[in-house]
């Protein structure tokens, strides 16, 4: 006879990303590990996008950059293509 009984339980989870070439978000010059500047304020998670290019930023934030005629990477200069489509 077990001598606890759980009644409720809180579990908390996280990401963490392990990319190859940068760790920062050059456009809101955040953490890809955290939420984006945009999102933090809005309580919404952000998640990470790759470009064929090997570099990484918030979706929300090379979405924003891609749509105001910036078409290349901030990075490296080449035209962007996301590697996976999201």
């Amino acid at each position: 006879m077990s001598r606890f009984t759980v009644n409720k339980i809180n579990v908390l989870s996280g990401w963490v990303y392990n990319l190859p070439t940068n760790s920062d978000c050059s456009i809101c010059r955040v953490s890809l590990n955290t939420n984006s500047i945009y999102n933090q304020d809005k309580g919404v998670d952000s998640f990470v996008v790759q470009g064929v290019c090997n570099h990484s930023f918030h979706y929300e934030c090379i979405k924003q950059w891609i749509e105001t005629s910036n078409k290349h990477c901030p990075y490296c200069f080449n035209t962007w293509v996301y590697k996976d489509k999201p």
